[in-house]
């Protein structure tokens, strides 16, 4: 085993699991609100798509709680995209005042930018292979 899965801080782990609620939540929003993307791919191809990124992000959880390097860089990847998907959405909400039939996905994406924001700063702090003081 490595030792870093050994050293996973308990905050990041709950910053991690906190996002990844939100980012279910943040697509049952979008379904309900009928988001415009979705109703352009329909609503089968929407959560199939959806389906698979949450596959791979579970995956991706699990190896990064292995400590695996590449694991840490899209766990990165990850919060970074999500906190500007949930700001993204707020902005477009209020630059085009549709919501319904529009951008939704607003209520939740203050959530995916906080605890996207939470998961960037506690990992930060944990990243494999960097010398703790």
């Amino acid at each position: 085993m490595n030792a870093n899965a050994l050293s996973v801080d308990p905050r990041a782990v709950r910053a991690y699991l906190g996002l990844i609620v939100f980012h279910v939540a943040h697509i049952l929003e979008e379904v309900f609100g009928s988001f415009v993307v979705l109703r352009r791919l329909g609503l089968g191809a929407f959560l199939a798509v959806n389906w698979v990124l949450l596959c791979l992000l579970a995956a991706v959880f699990y190896f990064w709680l292995l400590g695996r390097r590449w694991a840490y860089w899209m766990s990165v990847l990850y919060a970074g995209f999500m906190v500007l998907n949930g700001l993204g959405h707020n902005v477009m909400t209020l630059a085009t005042g549709r919501y319904f039939d529009g951008y939704a996905g607003g209520f939740s994406g203050l959530g995916l930018a906080v605890w996207g924001l939470l998961l960037l700063t506690s990992i930060r702090r944990k990243e494999p292979g960097r010398r703790q003081n």
